[in-house]
């Protein structure tokens, strides 16, 4: 899997049974969402200048190996994390702000990043945003929500494990890396993550923003920025956002409700491209968390973002500009 682009691999999901689901719900549905969605357009000479490398300031990507699980259920596992430039040779007692960032089903940790010294079309869009100065200097962390050597696209197998993720997140994951690098996480434990929450994101692609919506329910102590890009809840069941929309909407209003963070204490910028199938599973979900306006605000300074890449499809591309628009948001 790791020598397959991540174009090819998001093809293969394309074709599968996500993109079938979605067009079979488009229903009224349709009419009505697409009028709500504003769209967002990325230059195409800035798309062209972040496919080359950064002239003058490159990050580095790690891998980082951790064990996930307890007891007899414990699996090793592994990230890649990116550390902006200047990590390692600029001031010390620098902290930074982070990011955690979850492909889509049937591909791995390395989809975005690759690998240690290897070329990545997004490793170079953050060194660019970086150097821009469109984003702040972040670290950016791509786990894999399957066990490592398997990359399913059994899309009910990968929902099962979204579901489960955000536990390792919170008990593996997060302080394996922030126990290693220069989060604003003062303590790599509950305490020191909730401290540091505002300097904390999480954000995902396709089945990847399926367990984007996983952690906000969940992990609104630790995260308050999410970025979901062309995918759905799957909370209530799965497609949700189109099979179940106003249940879906009502359970992550609870779910903010229940945390006790007010709306102003975190942001959502869910994105999706114009030609994605996965639109018409979003939409109705969007629609629906339009209504509650106790946990979610749409106005232009709200914590819920909606935006449509006019031409894009399910691909990298469409992410790595939906990325564009979403990031410098954060923080």
């Amino acid at each position: 899997m790791r020598n397959r682009s991540i174009a090819a691999l998001i093809a293969v999901v394309l074709a599968g049974s996500l993109i079938a689901v979605a067009l079979v719900r488009r229903g009224d549905a349709e009419t009505d969402a697409l009028r709500a969605s504003p769209e967002a357009s990325v230059p195409a000479e800035v798309v062209t200048r972040y496919q080359s490398t950064a002239a003058q300031r490159q990050g580095r990507v790690v891998r980082v190996d951790y064990t996930a699980g307890s007891g007899a259920a414990t699996i090793g596992k592994h990230a890649l994390v990116y550390l902006p430039a200047g990590y390692d040779t600029q001031d010390q007692q620098r902290r930074y702000d982070i990011l955690y960032l979850m492909h889509g089903a049937g591909m791995n940790a390395e989809s975005f990043l690759r690998g240690s010294g290897e070329p990545s079309t997004f490793k170079n869009l953050l060194d660019h945003m970086i150097e821009d100065d469109r984003m702040r200097p972040t670290i950016v962390v791509t786990p894999s929500f399957y066990p490592d050597g398997d990359a399913s696209l059994d899309l009910h197998y990968a929902g099962q494990l979204d579901r489960v993720f955000p536990r390792e997140l919170e008990d593996d994951l997060m302080p394996a890396v922030e126990s290693r690098y220069r989060t604003f996480a003062r303590t790599a434990d509950a305490a020191g993550f909730t401290a540091s929450r505002t300097h904390r994101a999480f954000g995902g692609f396709s089945m990847g923003a399926v367990t984007t919506w996983y952690v906000l329910i969940d992990s609104l102590d630790y995260f308050a920025f999410f970025m979901p890009m062309a995918g759905d809840c799957w909370v209530i069941e799965d497609s949700g956002g189109s099979g179940a929309p106003e249940q879906t909407a009502a359970r992550l209003d609870q779910a903010v409700r229940e945390s006790g963070y007010r709306r102003d204490e975190f942001l959502i910028t869910a994105s999706v491209g114009g030609n994605d199938g996965t639109r018409f599973q979003m939409e109705p979900q969007i629609r629906e968390m339009r209504e509650l306006t106790g946990s979610f605000d749409t106005s232009d300074d709200g914590n819920l973002r909606y935006t449509v890449d006019p031409d894009g499809g399910h691909d990298g591309e469409s992410v790595n500009r939906q990325f564009y628009q979403s990031m410098p948001l954060f923080f």
